[in-house]
C-alpha cells in the first residue's frame, strides 16, 4: 500500500511525500512505516500502539476512526496521514 505523508511528517521520512509497504491493514502499514522511520513511532502512535489524537488518517477518501486500525488494505490502497495544526 502507499502512505501518503504530509507537512511535518515530510522530515521525518526524508521528504518522501509517499511510501509503499507490503501490508495487509492499516496497522500493518503504520508499523512497517515506524519501523523504516524509527523517530515517527512515538510522533504517531500512543506507547500502546493506537493512533495519538493529533492525526487522522484517510483511506479512499474516508476518515479511519482509533478502532478501524485493523481495516484490511491491499497493495493499491492509499493511507494518508494528516497532522493537526495549531495556531490563532
Amino acid at each position: 500500500m502507499v502512505i501518503v505523508c504530509a507537512g511535518s511528517l515530510l522530515r521525518y521520512v526524508q521528504y518522501q511525500r509517499q511510501l509503499r509497504y507490503p501490508a495487509g491493514t492499516v496497522r500493518e502499514a503504520l508499523t512497517a512505516l515506524t519501523e523504516q522511520h524509527p523517530v515517527l513511532a512515538p510522533l504517531l502512535l500512543t506507547p500502546g500502539g493506537e493512533l495519538r489524537p493529533s492525526h487522522r488518517l484517510i483511506l479512499h477518501d474516508s476518515l479511519l476512526g482509533p478502532a478501524e486500525l485493523d481495516t484490511p488494505v491491499g497493495p493499491d490502497d492509499r493511507l494518508e496521514i494528516l497532522t493537526s495544526i495549531s495556531g490563532g
